[in-house]
């Protein structure tokens, strides 16, 4: 699995641990350095058990991260679109897989492929994509 998998990974199963969305989680991420440790501990943390991760994200971020039962059902679907658009961005625009990812869970499309209701997990990754662009003005 690569970082970038990895990190979908970790952030769209720990939303859906604890009941978030995939940018809000991203961004809590951000904030406490956990992307970070993920980068550089990716060795160590890559063959961790599911529980054993949630329960490291949990003692990381403390408590107060937890917004009640999960609501984001398509998490798994989402493990595998998020690093394929990810990969379309780095290459459309010469930067890095992580800068892709980067820039994507920062966009309203991201908060898009989040939302249960519209249905966009059930796209493709070149899908996805398009409607990143679209929403940058290109195409």
């Amino acid at each position: 699995m690569s970082k970038t998998s990895f990190t979908a990974f970790c952030v769209e199963f720990y939303a859906n641990h604890v009941g978030k969305t995939g940018p809000e989680v991203y961004a809590e991420f951000e904030k406490s350095g956990l992307l970070r440790e993920l980068d550089e501990d990716y060795e160590d943390l890559h063959g961790m058990g599911m529980e054993a991760l949630m329960q490291m994200f949990d003692e990381y971020l403390g408590d107060g991260t937890k917004s009640g039962m999960p609501k984001c059902e398509h998490h798994q679907i989402r493990t595998l679109i998020i690093p394929e658009v990810a990969k379309l961005i780095a290459e459309r625009f010469g930067i890095s897989k992580s800068e892709a990812l980067d820039r994507f869970y920062k966009s309203a499309t991201s908060q898009n492929l989040a939302d249960e209701e519209n249905g966009l997990y059930g796209q493709s990754a070149l899908f996805v994509f398009g409607q990143y662009l679209e929403e940058l003005g290109e195409k």
